[in-house]
């Protein structure tokens, strides 16, 4: 009995050696592994390779020889580099404030300033827009109607076109850009009149050629003058071709 107690106690204290033992190693182990971490913290020099050698910076690592090409050149704000963008802008305003300008009849001139000035607008852009460009616009405006006049009269080929404006028109007015009728049926008399007649229509009476009518816009606001019979240009179209 006393010998079987001997020979467990001698086990046991042979287990107990041995994992102490392993505890012992894993500590030792860790403590260097620990130590290694926190080494590389500090590390300040580094050579991936026999060729290369880096070294911490105020910003990171630099190597030499580098394969990054770095920019030794101070950047000055006033200074339009080559990799700027330094493309031109003009702003709509500048654009309808050239279109403003542009002589009576210079269709071209109106044309090209006009496409950015308003042209491309929504209603509601339109109005935004002349808060801020003002007078300018509303002039381009004006003189772009003469564009769509000349545009209109090119592919219907009109002979007549009167102008309708009941904010400030007369039925007895001679149906002009500067003095339009009030109403629309003033316009559909003088069409009814003009119609004669033709062999072509079966002895009835029928146009000749068509005649163009211009009704002021009811929509016209946001700083236009709906009483300004010559200086605006927001008209709808209406075309009687028979």
């Amino acid at each position: 009995m006393a010998r079987r107690r001997a020979t467990a106690t001698r086990t046991a204290t042979r287990a107990l050696v041995a994992a102490l033992a392993a505890l012992a190693l894993e500590a030792t182990t860790t403590r260097a592994t620990t130590a290694a971490e926190e080494a590389s913290f500090y590390r300040t020099t580094y050579s991936p390779n026999d060729a290369t050698t880096c070294e911490v910076g105020p910003y990171g690592w630099f190597c030499e020889p580098s394969n990054i090409e770095y920019s030794t050149q101070i950047w000055d704000p006033n200074t339009a580099y080559e990799a700027d963008d330094v493309t031109a802008s003009t702003s709509e305003c500048a654009y309808c404030g050239i279109c403003a300008t542009c002589e009576t009849g210079n269709l071209t001139c109106v044309r090209n300033a006009a496409a950015v000035c308003y042209e491309s607008c929504t209603d509601d852009e339109v109005r935004a827009r002349l808060a801020t460009c003002d007078v300018e616009m509303e002039t381009c405006m004006s003189l772009y109607h003469d564009v769509v006049r000349y545009d209109l009269r090119e592919s219907v080929g009109y002979a007549y076109e009167f102008y309708v404006n009941e904010f400030n028109g007369s039925d007895a007015w001679l149906g002009t850009r500067s003095e339009p009728w009030k109403t629309l049926a003033r316009a559909e008399r003088r069409v009814r009149f003009i119609r004669t007649v033709t062999e072509a229509s079966g002895l009835g009476k029928e146009l000749s050629a068509p005649i163009q009518v211009w009704i002021r816009d009811l929509k016209a606001d946001g700083g236009l003058d709906a009483k300004n019979n010559t200086h605006n240009g927001r008209y709808s179209g209406k075309t009687y071709l028979k």
